[in-house]
């Protein structure tokens, strides 16, 4: 099988709040929302992640042990492909080419992708289903703050969760098989963690309305450690 780097290459919920301190050290709420990028990064993001996420559930198509796991995974890779389009149907509506407004933002998603590059088969579906959790709720939250009326329709695109009970289904029965592989998939979902956080500091370091502060954003961050907590008790594995 080809390594991760060669494959990869609801409008209302509640708002997450998050705490912080001025320098006067006053208590202040804040919103994941108040970070978000221009309309053009933010598409240019989930453009290209989803069309990544689509090659990596594809490619993963080929090492799979069984037919019902390949028809799951190809099934992943037509829902993230289908969320790739409809982003992309916007740019286009826009006047703009998909291809070129993706250009400039591939570079944070291309070096994580180095940074989670694996041959291990497991360790590759494993990122498929927490990346791309992951990722889809980052983006929608930050969705909330774009000053755009495709806002609703992105968060609603991001917030498709279609498929992603079937991988972890699939993880989970492999896990069931060949229960010392909870141990090797529990190391492999704490790395993806940490390096998922170093993107999304990335993306937050784009926004229009907020100055970027390592310090303030802290609770986004633990936040996005509860998501991926959860996600990863729900397959028995320890994060």
């Amino acid at each position: 099988m080809k390594s991760l780097r060669d494959g990869w290459r609801k409008d209302k919920a509640p708002a997450r709040k998050l705490s912080s301190r001025t320098e006067t050290d006053e208590a202040v709420r804040l919103e994941l929302s108040e970070f978000a990028p221009g309309i053009m990064p933010f598409l240019g993001l989930t453009t290209y992640l989803q069309l990544e996420l689509y090659e990596a559930a594809a490619r993963a198509v080929a090492g799979a042990p069984n037919l019902k796991s390949k028809e799951v995974l190809a099934g992943s890779a037509g829902i993230t492909l289908t969320k790739h389009q409809k982003l992309s149907a916007e740019l286009r509506k826009r006047g703009r080419e998909p291809h070129l407004v993706m250009m400039p933002y591939t570079p944070v998603i291309d070096e994580f992708l180095e940074r989670i590059d694996t041959a291990d088969w497991h360790q590759y579906v494993l990122s498929i289903y927490l990346v791309g959790g992951l990722f889809d709720d980052f983006f929608a939250e930050l969705a909330r703050g774009l000053d755009d009326g495709f806002r609703g329709e992105a968060i609603q695109i991001l917030r498709d969760d279609s498929g992603r009970k079937e991988l972890q289904e699939l993880l989970a029965a492999e896990i069931a098989v060949d229960p010392p592989l909870a141990n090797r998939l529990a190391l492999w979902g704490r790395r993806l963690v940490g390096d998922t956080l170093l993107v999304s500091r990335e993306v937050l370091a784009l926004s229009e309305g907020r100055t970027f502060v390592a310090s303030h954003v802290e609770p986004i961050f633990t936040e996005l450690i509860a998501d991926h907590t959860r996600r990863m008790d729900g397959l028995g594995l320890t994060a």
